[in-house]
């Protein structure tokens, strides 16, 4: 074997084992939710106006990454935008999500944290991460549904909103 085929394999070899030691994708594949985005319009307490508008889709079901101390979890993302003539402002530990069949999810894990407040025409786009309990998995049939429940200040009044998502089949088309 001259040093050109060894190198060669070399290199092979090199390739194929990186190859193996790829990390897996952030999200389970196959795994989709509809609507996308589902949207929640909010209306001032008292009024007819809609204050706020709130877009919300299921990003994925991240995988555990045990490294970086990151459980698997639902990933929604929410974007509030402030329509109305009055501030409001948005607690993310009210972020709620239950399953199909009601099994709560762990505490949220929100990005960005803190609590915020949105005057008129601003926006705010917040990631939450609701870890599994223990002894889910994704394929679970439970969560074919899940129902995400949220509350907002409007005003100095609390308004609570709710959004469904449903396991989206993958569609086929027929080729021509």
């Amino acid at each position: 074997m001259n040093i050109k085929t060894l190198t060669g394999l070399l290199i092979l070899f090199f390739l194929v084992t990186a190859a193996g030691c790829a990390a897996p994708p952030p999200y389970f594949p196959g795994v989709r939710y509809a609507p996308e985005p589902a949207l929640v319009v909010v209306p001032q307490p008292g009024k007819q106006v809609p204050t706020l508008s709130v877009m919300a889709s299921v990003i994925g079901i991240r995988r555990g990454d045990p490294h970086a101390n990151v459980p698997p979890a639902v990933e929604i993302r929410l974007r509030f935008e402030n329509n109305g003539p009055v501030a409001v402002s948005f607690e993310p530990r009210t972020l709620d999500l239950v399953t199909g069949s009601l099994q709560e999810f762990e505490p949220v894990e929100t990005r960005p944290a803190p609590p915020f407040q949105l005057s008129t025409g601003q926006s705010q786009t917040v990631s939450a991460f609701f870890p599994f309990p223990p002894g889910f998995h994704p394929r679970m049939p439970s969560l074919d549904a899940l129902r995400l429940r949220w509350t907002v200040t409007i005003d100095n009044q609390p308004v609570s909103q709710t959004v469904s998502f449903y396991r989206a089949t993958p569609m086929y088309y027929a080729s021509p």
